[in-house]
């Protein structure tokens, strides 16, 4: 997709403390991941941008978000072009380069198939079925490092219940708040889709190792700030 950047600057002057411990302005990736976060009309919408700027908010912290796809906002930041990244669940693979924050809000994984087609508990399921997740996402390494059968590589949710229906694929592992979505975009029953639930993942900001060696106390800050948001 183009590269699409908007600024979101907060208006609060910065201390001289807040300025050492703190860079001039934060710079964010983050992917169009509906409907946690996405843009219309020329503005950011959804409750994952809610949630950072809330944040900011309280760190009077200016900022600056950049959406692009998944796998270059991640690119983006192993190469030092951006400071983090979001919204993102844990893994070993970016915490080689990053260090993650506390959680910002919560996931549900679950496995999505044709109703009544496939068997996610039958033992042959990861041998047999074909299957995916969105391409670049925590859940689709997870299932290459685990052993299923994958291939696509798809870049929109819309895209997962499009291979679904079509019987490219048995099965997907996706966000239920995402899937949910796409799957009312496209005004599929939900009657004709089966839900089976895998696993709760957290889903928070990884920033940069060298974003956190040069600001030390940042992730701290920041994760005081955004549970300051959640009570408020």
């Amino acid at each position: 997709m183009a590269l699409f950047a908007v600024m979101l600057s907060s208006v609060f002057s910065t201390s001289v403390a807040q300025a050492e411990s703190r860079p001039e302005r934060l710079l964010l990736a983050t992917q169009e991941w509906r409907p946690y976060q996405y843009q219309e009309r020329g503005v950011m919408k959804g409750p994952g941008i809610t949630q950072l700027k809330c944040a900011m908010k309280v760190l009077k912290q200016p900022y600056q978000i950049t959406m692009t796809d998944w796998d270059r906002a991640q690119i983006l930041i192993e190469v030092g072009e951006q400071h983090g990244f979001f919204l993102a669940s844990k893994n070993g693979i970016r915490d080689k380069y990053a260090d993650y924050s506390s959680p910002v809000m919560q996931q549900t994984w679950s496995w999505f198939s044709l109703s009544d087609s496939i068997d996610t508990e039958d033992p042959m399921f990861k041998k047999e079925v074909m299957v995916t997740a969105l391409f670049g996402s925590n859940k689709w390494f997870w299932l290459q490092s685990q052993g299923y059968r994958v291939e696509k590589k798809p870049r929109r949710p819309t895209a997962l219940v499009e291979l679904l229906l079509s019987g490219e694929v048995g099965a997907v592992l996706a966000n239920d708040f995402v899937m949910e979505s796409a799957i009312k975009k496209l005004g599929v029953s939900h009657r004709a889709i089966t839900t089976t639930k895998v696993n709760d993942k957290p889903l928070g900001v990884y920033f940069s190792k060298k974003f956190t060696k040069q600001y030390p106390r940042f992730i701290k800050e920041f994760n005081q700030a955004v549970q300051q948001c959640k009570e408020g």
